[in-house]
């Protein structure tokens, strides 16, 4: 079989240290194992991850990742100055996934704010440093849209998030999962942690704000989107390209479209970047962890020079 990279780097150490003897022994202590220690070192957790989402007019949340399980708690503040009094803060801290997303509302429209985390170790209780967050919540919600000489309701609102891959063993709890749209004219992702519960995973569009205007904005249909999963502590992060549905002026959640199986990032041509994103996931498989079945484009779990052929044998544009 053949030895993966690490086996390999482990493997290629030994023998260089072997090698030099020792001046090894001298190494370690004064560069080497310091090095290490600090970076092994337990119960001083580390922040990554940070993102802002969900802006609106009067709420906004904030999505991380820690490198153990952590306590969080935060304070919110007008101009990053004033604490704000009654805003209120919820926290879904997953321990396992080490994700967590921090919801803020109770805010005004139009109004620049700031919110400044805290977390702890669960284990040491030692402090890891946070960066403030600030954002400005939008201006107005609008959920009605001029057709002829009337006005209607917007509907094409809920979009069920994409069929998550699991690695063995691990639960849909705990997965973060964000929605953008992709030519950047969103005010902010919206984001979830996904539940175990299937019915509960989707997205509301009428969150979405324009991000200039920042108003809301009406979605028909056809409006390419990023939907991004965060796994987190195995490190693996899988982005899917959709198409918001046609407008059917449902209430029922529906499915993101996706008309080409062979157009990954749904352009709406099969290109060199499709290509590149093949490329990109080649080697994963559907018994492992980090697989993503938008790259299996002939569906035989695995994604690998026939996934590839499939791609290039249908290319039919440029980026």
């Amino acid at each position: 079989m053949k030895a993966d990279r690490f086996t390999t780097f482990g493997q290629g150490l030994r023998k260089g240290l072997t090698h030099i003897g020792p001046l090894a022994l001298l190494l370690c202590p004064l560069l080497l194992c310091p090095l290490f220690s600090s970076l092994a070192r337990a119960g001083v957790p580390v922040v990554d991850n940070l993102k802002i989402t969900d802006v609106a007019t009067r709420s906004f949340a904030v999505t991380l990742h820690a490198s153990e399980p952590v306590n969080i708690a935060g304070g919110v503040f007008r101009n990053c100055s004033s604490a704000v009094a009654g805003a209120a803060v919820s926290f879904d801290n997953h321990s396992t996934s080490g994700n967590i997303r921090v919801s803020i509302s109770g805010l005004s429209p139009s109004t620049a704010y700031c919110y400044k985390p805290l977390i702890s170790s669960l284990s040491t209780r030692e402090q890891g440093t946070v960066p403030e967050v600030a954002v400005s919540t939008a201006a107005q919600v609008t959920r009605v849209m001029t057709v002829g000489n009337g006005a209607v309701p917007f509907s094409n609102d809920l979009v069920r998030v994409p069929n998550i891959h699991l690695a063995p063993g691990e639960g849909a709890d705990g997965v973060l999962v964000t929605l953008e749209l992709a030519n950047g004219a969103g005010l902010s992702p919206l984001s979830l942690m996904v539940s175990g519960d299937a019915a509960r995973n989707y997205f509301n569009l009428n969150n979405l704000f324009d991000r200039d205007s920042r108003q809301s904005l009406n979605l028909t249909g056809g409006e390419r989107v990023k939907v991004t999963e965060s796994h987190g502590s195995n490190g693996c992060v899988v982005e899917r390209f959709r198409t918001v549905p046609a407008d059917s002026e449902a209430t029922a959640a529906k499915d993101l479209a996706r008309a080409n199986p062979a157009d990954i990032d749904a352009s709406g041509g099969v290109n060199i970047l499709d290509l590149l994103r093949v490329v990109g996931g080649k080697g994963s498989r559907s018994d492992g962890s980090c697989f993503n079945d938008d790259l299996d484009v002939n569906g035989d779990g695995r994604v690998d020079i026939n996934d590839f052929n499939a791609i290039k044998s249908g290319f039919n544009g440029t980026p």
